[in-house]
């Protein structure tokens, strides 16, 4: 699989991650102001929370910043959809990994820079980042898309070289990707005893999107399933090798995680 890439460092990547950033303030923005939706239950217990009776003490700011926080938060989704609606209906469309050829896709779009369409390469895994987040973690979370593009043009260095295999254009990906660490938020495990615990999340999610691609490049392997039912499966399946996977990656060692990439998807 060639690695080959012009220089990563030319006007239309950098417009494509100053476009990515852009795109990223104006999340960051709505996810504090889904945090501030919150606001009023701070200073209570979990249970008091939860609990559908008045609070033991009443405030009077917070209830008030939590309510124009929540008017604030439809606003800008409801401001967002009807452009995204208007605009790009397709934008946030997940690439399916059952797709025939997705990998090689995926691979090749390291060289793509565009500024309206993001390349294949950062659609897929920030999009297959948000599909396993809304499984396994408590909303709200913060994934940024400028950091996965930094993963993608980091691959687009010409010193990467040629890969010889899908494994190791994963191990590769997957280290980049985890190194820069899109998931900024992941909020609260929905499960103690989920894949994800224990495990830094950017390794858990990324580690699922890729497992994910390399499962299913020949095509969807069941009628049964969609693809967050599929994520779903490739967590349980390698959940108890993640903690092998992040010390890998911790070492960047590139050879060993696409040697247990190999070996997982000989257990499908």
């Amino acid at each position: 699989m060639s690695m080959a890439s012009r220089s990563y460092d030319t006007w239309a990547s950098r417009a494509v991650c100053i476009a990515a950033g852009a795109r990223d303030g104006l999340r960051t923005a709505q996810f504090f102001v889904r945090l501030l939706s919150g606001a009023e239950d701070w200073g209570r217990s979990p249970a008091a929370a939860a609990s559908v009776g008045p609070p033991a003490r009443t405030y009077f700011f917070s209830p008030l910043v939590s309510r124009l926080a929540s008017m604030a938060d439809r606003f800008m989704t409801w401001t967002v959809d009807c452009w995204i609606a208007l605009v790009i209906p397709e934008w946030r469309k997940l690439p399916s990994p059952f797709n025939h050829g997705m990998l090689n896709e995926v691979s090749q779009a390291i060289r793509a820079d565009s500024f309206v369409a993001n390349p294949l390469f950062n659609t897929y895994f920030y999009r297959a980042a948000i599909h396993i987040l809304h499984r396994y973690r408590l909303p709200p979370f913060l994934v940024l898309e400028h950091r996965v593009d930094a993963a993608r043009r980091r691959l687009a260095e010409p010193t990467i070289g040629e890969t010889v295999s899908k494994t190791d254009f994963l191990a590769l990906a997957l280290i980049d990707l985890v190194e820069a660490a899109p998931v900024a938020r992941a909020g609260e495990l929905k499960s103690p005893g989920s894949p994800a615990a224990g495990v830094d999340a950017n390794v858990s999610i990324f580690a699922i999107a890729c497992v994910a691609l390399l499962f299913a490049e020949e095509g969807k392997p069941s009628e049964e399933l969609d693809e967050d039912q599929f994520f779903a499966v490739v967590g349980a399946l390698i959940g108890p090798r993640l903690d092998a996977m992040a010390e890998m990656i911790s070492r960047r060692d590139a050879a060993g995680l696409a040697r247990e990439l190999a070996e997982i998807k000989e257990m499908y």
